[in-house]
């Protein structure tokens, strides 16, 4: 039988699989970032400086460092690619039947910067409203029992000189992953995802997915139930099938009312672009769910599936609720590692510091999908009250520094 391999142990392979096509002085910059980042738990390099703690000045390592972070032989695309092909047989195996595939927008809001790299107006989803930062895509495979792995994030501008619109700015991202996850997954996408122009290129991209849908506008949906907007449709569409959501321990009544329409067709467009007033070619179905935990508004989803059932239904309401997970490891990376007091004066070592943090991540993850036991040895190294939880990447995050030391005292 092999012997089990340490966590340091581990964290070498992953520092060599994600980072082994880098040079050398690249590759010893990802160890001591993604090192300083689970020891500190802080995107600021003077605190990954202090994790190191090298036999020289701060100011010195800080320097190093940031050299690293803006290092133009540093390839990112090959670090991203690595870590997906690294993560891609997870998503093969039983723990995955069908993975659900969650795309989330979230922001990183910088109300009193003044000098970093582009800064544009944002929406705080925290305040719900407007202010200076950033937006992030971030992209996560989920599984039965809640099981997740993060698959890519990447940070953009509106203002950056690259920046052409939303929708360039998500699918280089979203055809990056298709390209890596099994070909039946089902993908999530927020309400801002909700696009015509957007569900043309899921469909060129051959994805099943489902969306949340938007009730303001006048945009007409041509159904068996008649023309109607979206907020008429929900109107129209009853909801008599009950369906207790899955994971709902602690979340309140998880029983849901039900309903949805077949054969829906959105509003047809020219070759030049613009929307007509007659139903296009492609069929979609939309699903309807109230009450719960949802709040007085029903919960609409537009979906490519095919929606026959009220099995049918349910499947894609879960598939679909999946989704919420990712905003939980959204809220973990910018608590547990600060990502939103990230602080870097070139736009390359913004957008590497935030794939670094997901890197980071990433390795927590790799590491609840190893041995149980030596997961569960790790989260009780940190004095809490109370049994290990089942979201544990917090209790990780707060042991796993002790543990690395003794690797990078070995040296890169």
């Amino acid at each position: 039988m092999p012997r089990e391999k340490s966590i340091a142990e581990r964290f070498d392979a992953y520092v060599e699989a994600v980072g082994g096509r880098l040079y050398r002085p690249n590759r010893r910059f990802l160890r001591d970032a993604l090192f300083g980042l689970l020891e500190n738990r802080s995107s600021l390099l003077s605190n990954i400086g202090r994790a190191l703690d090298e036999p020289r000045k701060l100011i010195h390592t800080e320097k190093r460092l940031s050299r690293g972070l803006s290092s133009k032989r540093y390839d990112d695309a090959a670090v991203e690619a690595d870590y997906l092909k690294l993560v891609a047989p997870l998503l093969r195996d039983e723990r995955y039947p069908r993975p659900t595939i969650a795309v989330d927008l979230t922001d990183i809001n910088k109300p009193r910067a003044r000098k970093m790299p582009y800064l544009a107006k944002v929406h705080d989803g925290s305040r719900g409203d407007i202010g200076n930062g950033y937006d992030i895509i971030s992209v996560e495979a989920v599984g039965v029992q809640g099981r997740r792995i993060p698959l890519m994030s990447r940070l953009f501008s509106s203002k950056s000189p690259e920046y052409k619109s939303h929708s360039t700015s998500f699918l280089p991202v979203l055809s990056a992953v298709a390209a890596h996850v099994p070909k039946d997954a089902f993908w999530a996408f927020d309400v801002g995802f909700d696009s015509q122009n957007l569900y043309d290129h899921f469909n060129a991209m051959g994805l099943r997915y489902a969306v949340r849908l938007k009730f303001l506008g006048k945009r007409t949906l041509f159904t068996p139930l008649g023309n109607a907007t979206p907020s008429e449709l929900a109107n129209l569409c009853p909801r008599p099938h009950r369906h207790r959501m899955r994971r709902a321990k602690g979340r309140g009544n998880p029983v849901l009312q039900v309903g949805w329409v077949p054969d829906v067709y959105l509003q047809g467009r020219t070759p030049g672009g613009n929307v007509t007033k007659a139903p296009g070619t492609t069929r979609y179905s939309v699903v309807f769910a109230s009450g719960g935990i949802l709040g007085q508004q029903p919960l609409a989803i537009i979906t490519n599936e095919d929606v026959r059932t009220a099995e049918d239904a349910s499947r894609v309401v879960d598939a679909y609720l999946d989704r919420w997970g990712i905003e939980e490891a959204n809220r973990f990376v910018k608590q547990g590692f600060d990502l939103e007091d990230v602080r870097a004066l070139t736009w390359t070592g913004l957008r590497r510091m935030v794939q670094l943090v997901y890197l980071a991540y990433g390795f927590l993850a790799l590491l609840v999908h190893g041995p149980r036991m030596q997961v569960e040895r790790l989260a009780a190294t940190f004095k809490a009250f109370g049994p290990v939880p089942m979201y544990l990447y917090y209790r990780l995050l707060e042991g796993i520094g002790r543990v690395l030391r003794r690797a990078m005292d070995s040296g890169p």
